[in-house]
């Protein structure tokens, strides 16, 4: 069986175990996930190749509008985000597991 871990600080500390047919549903999953995003990459990839082959097809070309400062680039726009939904994350799993542990009462050995 595989065991589930919660981070606390740098030490990781088991927390249940989980059945390792579960573990297999995760690891495909997680691997299917990664081959859709690497198919979606191609193509993006073959896209930019095709569009930017045509005359005046410059994207990153935008006007600029006097008096509205500078946006940041597009990757940090989305490390940013992903930034703020992984915190979002974290915090709804402490919350989860805080009520979880209101309302399961704890094991008596």
């Amino acid at each position: 069986m595989a065991t589930a871990t919660t981070s606390t600080g740098t030490k990781a500390t088991p927390e249940t175990e989980i059945p390792d047919t579960a573990q297999k549903v995760r690891d495909q999953v997680l691997s299917t996930v990664k081959k859709g995003q690497q198919l979606s990459l191609d193509a993006a990839q073959t896209w930019v190749k095709a569009v930017s082959a045509l005359p005046g097809s410059h994207l990153t070309d935008l006007p600029k509008i006097p008096g509205l400062p500078s946006l940041p680039g597009v990757d940090v726009a989305t490390k940013y985000t992903f930034d703020v939904a992984a915190d979002l994350l974290t915090a709804q799993r402490d919350f989860a597991l805080q009520l979880t542990n209101v309302l399961v009462p704890a094991k008596t050995s």
